[in-house]
């Protein structure tokens, strides 16, 4: 029997303090956040997709995205979570095509779903734009 991880509403309320917190800054650029579960490794990933990631690179746009939300509250585990990615990114971009019109998709909560043919085990979304 694996273990899988749960989605704690810590875990969510750090989501929301960081797509808070990112979703107006001119230095950091976001597109949209969502967590994301990944079934292979029963973990759940903060995504943050950002066009800086193409233009600097993921490393490089890690290190950038630590110096704008360095007064952002979290614990080392909610941080290590965090995965950057690219507006291009083929999960992101499924549900960009149906939900980047959408006024508001903050607490929408998506489980065991094809999203324009991207299966969704689970995730919770914040903005995707």
């Amino acid at each position: 029997m694996s273990y899988v991880e749960t989605l704690t509403a810590d875990d969510i309320a750090f989501g929301k303090r960081l797509w808070h917190s990112l979703r107006s800054n001119k230095k950091f650029p976001v597109q949209g956040m969502l967590w994301l579960f990944q079934p292979d490794a029963g973990e759940w990933h903060l995504l943050v997709a950002s066009p800086k990631v193409d233009v600097l690179g993921a490393r490089d746009a890690y290190r950038k995205l630590a110096e704008v939300t360095h007064n952002v509250p979290a614990d080392s585990a909610q941080l290590l979570k965090i995965e950057l990615v690219s507006p291009k990114q083929p999960v992101y971009q499924a549900l960009r095509s149906v939900f980047a019109k959408t006024h508001s998709v903050e607490g929408a909560r998506l489980g065991n779903t094809q999203v324009a043919g991207m299966y969704i085990n689970d995730a919770y979304l914040y903005e995707v734009r």
